[in-house]
């Protein structure tokens, strides 16, 4: 078993006091565009159960950025993907981390809105986190003198924000 990994935008996943009308239990129709596919398909990563690799996964992530921020993400158990028999493809991701394209990555395929809906509720449901732009930094450096990647691979502004050359 694994975790699922989604990078989104935190706030649109909470109740805002703008947004008075919004019953409890249900999710604004913002939150969907974080959902957004293509070609009927959606890129996740997968992250082991006791988290050991998901620093990995987020300086990947973060890498392939143009800018230093805050990483939003969302975690859930892939069982709600197993038991909803989701398809999955093992394309490569497009993180500068070759590793982590390879074996973490995985899109889900011939979506449905059905099935978009199934994925925003186990997001509502699961978990919603955030790395703090400066332990974001913190990641990337080290993944970087870790070898996983490399400094070239990462975008202009921010190799200069991060005084990576």
């Amino acid at each position: 078993m694994s975790l699922v990994l989604r990078k989104i935008r935190k706030a649109k996943w909470y109740k805002h006091e703008a947004v008075e009308w919004l019953p409890p239990d249900r999710l604004q129709a913002d939150t969907l565009s974080d959902l957004q596919t293509k070609d009927n398909a959606l890129s996740i990563y997968l992250v082991q159960d006791d988290k050991s690799d998901l620093e990995r996964v987020i300086a990947a992530l973060a890498a392939a950025c143009d800018n230093l921020s805050n990483f939003d993400y969302a975690l859930f158990d892939d069982a709600i993907i197993r038991e909803a028999s989701f398809k999955i493809a093992n394309h490569p991701g497009e993180t500068p981390d070759q590793t982590v394209n390879v074996t973490q990555h995985r899109d889900l395929i011939e979506l449905t809105t059905d099935s978009v809906l199934l994925l925003a509720r186990a997001i509502r449901d699961g978990a919603r986190e955030r790395k703090p732009h400066s332990e974001v930094g913190e990641l990337i450096t080290r993944a970087v003198a870790e070898g996983h990647l490399t400094v070239e691979a990462l975008k202009p502004e921010l190799r200069k924000k991060l005084a990576l050359g």
